[in-house]
């Protein structure tokens, strides 16, 4: 099963733990996370380590965090930070 959820429109501390919370609940309900990015921009570098480490998470599970939509602002965030998103554990969409 797959839930669809949006990131938040502030990026900020607070925000990534409770997204965090949201996303090990869906994997303790054996669900893979599909995370629509089409509305943001670049991401804190917080963000794209809670992003990589809840895919490498999910996958460990068997399961997904698909972002869908990302734009070329959003790639960049995780290039800039030296992560390959073709090798990564996120499925892009």
């Amino acid at each position: 099963m797959r839930i669809s959820v949006a990131l938040p429109s502030a990026l900020g501390r607070v925000e990534a733990a409770s997204f965090r919370g949201q996303l090990l609940v869906a994997f303790d309900q054996q669900e893979s996370v599909v995370i629509d990015c089409s509305r943001a921009g670049s991401l804190p570098a917080l963000w794209v380590q809670l992003l990589c480490s809840a895919a490498a998470s999910a996958q460990a599970r068997q399961l997904s965090v698909i972002l869908k939509g990302i734009s070329e602002q959003c790639r960049g965030s995780f290039a800039g930070l030296g992560i390959d998103l073709a090798a990564s554990p996120l499925v892009l969409e």
